[in-house]
């Protein structure tokens, strides 16, 4: 029997969450024959999310965005999401996909991504599917190299262009504050214009074993870094203000969001955090967040 079989004609509105990331570190280990670099990066998924409100329709894909300036044709990823997991399963069903943006775009936050990867978990079910994780995997890595990370979520390290992953298991008790400072960096721009050192290799990366501090938040700063940070702080040195600005709050850690511009600082206790939000720039989008648990390891 066919999916559309056992699924209604319109299903009930359901919500799903599709959540942030940040990365605790990032390194660029070279350039990839099929032009992509060689990254190794910790993801770490954060309560920052959007909201996707997803109803089956019997044809067509359809979406709504809270934000005018996402577009909400097959130029949106969870739009094409949608219609490489019907094209995949051989489908004529269709949906209606409605996002609430909270996740700032072209911060380094991943949004697009998530909000890709919830579609494909949301389709999953309503269209009575029940395709098993790693059946959803490959067209996850299709869409995007983040989408595979948000279908498992939680914290991994990321290699590749980021989507051969390795689940983590980290502490998990801080808060975060989150700086968006209204500013839209291109991936492309941070990459064409960095000047990387690509003498590195998995072999002498800092995070290739996270065995010896993992655990160990207060030796997060001495061996995690971001390789993306000088090109984006050269250009724009206010964001690494921000960085020092929650170091001297009493982050245990600060960083960069992948290829910016989100800045975000890490503390042990909630109420430092909430001491270094109220002291941010009032002009800036500030979040704060805990980060989210992914399955268990």
């Amino acid at each position: 029997m066919s999916p559309e079989a056992n699924t209604p004609m319109y299903s009930p509105l359901r919500h799903y969450s599709a959540y942030a990331k940040v990365n605790l570190g990032l390194r660029v280990l070279g350039r990839r024959e099929d032009g992509y670099h060689e990254l190794e990066t910790i993801f770490q998924e954060i309560s920052v999310r959007d909201v996707l409100t997803i109803a089956v329709q019997p044809e067509g894909i359809t979406i709504g965005c809270s934000d005018p300036v996402i577009p909400v044709d097959e130029g949106n990823l969870a739009w094409r999401a949608a219609d490489l997991l019907r094209r995949s399963a051989g489908i004529g069903l269709g949906c209606n996909i409605q996002i609430k943006k909270n996740i700032p775009t072209g911060a380094g936050l991943g949004g697009g991504s998530s909000d890709a990867a919830a579609t494909l978990k949301a389709l999953n079910r309503e269209w009575g599917l029940h395709w098993p994780l790693e059946r959803l995997l490959p067209l996850a890595a299709e869409l995007g190299s983040d989408v595979p990370f948000f279908l498992r979520g939680g914290c991994a390290l990321g290699r590749g262009r980021g989507e051969i992953l390795q689940p983590l298991a980290i502490p998990q008790g801080w808060w975060g504050v989150l700086v968006y400072p209204n500013l839209t960096i291109s991936t492309r721009w941070v990459y064409e214009n960095a000047n990387f050192d690509l003498t590195k290799s998995l072999k002498n990366s800092k995070f290739y074993s996270l065995t010896g501090f993992a655990d160990k938040l207060s030796d997060w700063d001495i061996h995690l870094v971001n390789d993306l940070e000088p090109v984006v702080f050269n250009k724009y040195p206010y964001l690494k203000k921000l960085v020092d600005g929650f170091k001297r709050a009493g982050a245990f850690y600060a960083r960069m969001s992948g290829s910016g511009s989100a800045i975000f600082g890490l503390f042990l206790d909630k109420s430092d955090a909430l001491s270094a939000l109220a002291k941010t720039e009032s002009s800036y989008t500030t979040f704060l967040f805990h980060p989210v648990a992914g399955p268990a390891l």
